[in-house]
């Protein structure tokens, strides 16, 4: 096959997102991409609905729900056999402006000593694209897991409001390329994370290879996530994972200081972490937003069946 770019989807009950996915696919302006997904969803429609509205997708068979980690990493495996040098990382609820790939596959091309890049991703809400940026440059402190992202929530008249490119510390999940041939000498996603934070685990081990990353404004996204939605279980699913992928984060890698840090301002933070619970209408979130920081400490790491 020798495609330039594998790209890797993970599918969890998704629908309403994949016209627009496919659709921005179907207009690129580069074509020498192949598509490879995977469905966690349990039952596993979305890959059928994928199939139809995007027939080129190699669809690999579903096992359940295995985590966001350990679905790419399978996918990254059949990526490695096709022989891609590029391999693109991307969510199921973004779509992708018309030049897209070409101006994220010409960045890497241009610049030989980059490993990683990506997008400038604008926030996306009811199926209306904005100029919100969701993410650009983002910077991390590895030793605290400050993240610092000076472009998050400017409204835009023009990108060019935004340098061209920057040197990053890492990049957003949300859609990033990585060059296939440092998988020879790193891993892709920490799996026993399942879900969420494993950018900032990759990218630290990225950091001490000593490898670069990059962001370029010419490759440009929509995102839909959306944070605000009613569904009260999903909410209280995403803070437990974080808080408790943080904690594990800091134990993995031994940061000490960061983990008491974090657990301090967390405390103290707890009676307003309850009033925000409760103004959401979900008491639940502060019991699992907790439930996660403890889960992390006794070291319980995949899928929690309970949430």
């Amino acid at each position: 096959m020798n495609k330039k770019i594998v790209i890797q989807l993970v599918f969890y009950h998704d629908a309403p997102f994949l016209e627009g996915l496919a659709k921005s696919l179907e207009n690129q302006t580069f074509s020498d991409f192949h598509v490879l997904a995977i469905d966690n969803g349990e039952p596993q429609e979305c890959g059928k609905i994928f199939k139809e509205l995007y027939p080129d997708v190699e669809v690999i068979s579903g096992k359940g729900n295995i985590g966001f980690g350990r679905a790419h990493n399978l996918l990254l495996e059949r990526t490695l056999e096709l022989g891609a040098p590029y391999v693109l990382i991307l969510n199921t609820d973004v779509e992708l402006h018309k030049d897209f790939l070409k101006n994220l596959y010409l960045h890497m091309s241009r610049f030989p000593g980059v490993d990683a890049s990506g997008p400038l991703i604008y926030e996306g809400a009811r199926n209306k694209r904005s100029r919100v940026v969701q993410n650009f440059r983002l910077n991390m402190n590895f030793l605290t897991a400050r993240k610092n992202a000076p472009d998050s929530g400017l409204k835009l008249h023009s990108c060019k409001q935004l340098p061209i490119s920057a040197d990053v510390d890492y990049l957003s999940g949300v859609a990033l390329m990585l060059r296939t041939e440092i998988f020879s000498e790193m891993h892709l996603w920490n799996e026993k994370l399942f879900l969420y934070g494993e950018e900032r685990d990759f990218f630290f081990r990225f950091s001490q290879q000593k490898r670069l990353a990059m962001v370029t404004r010419k490759a440009i996204c929509w995102h839909y996530h959306d944070w605000t939605r009613p569904d009260k279980k999903s909410v209280c699913r995403e803070y437990f994972y974080l808080r408790r992928n943080k904690v594990l984060y800091f134990k993995e890698y031994g940061f000490r200081a960061g983990l008491i840090k974090f657990l301090l301002q967390e405390t103290l933070r707890s009676p307003f972490t309850l009033i925000w619970a409760i103004r959401k209408k979900n008491p639940s979130l502060f019991y699992y937003y907790w439930l996660g920081i403890l889960h992390g400490l006794k070291n319980r790491t995949g899928r929690n069946p309970d949430i």
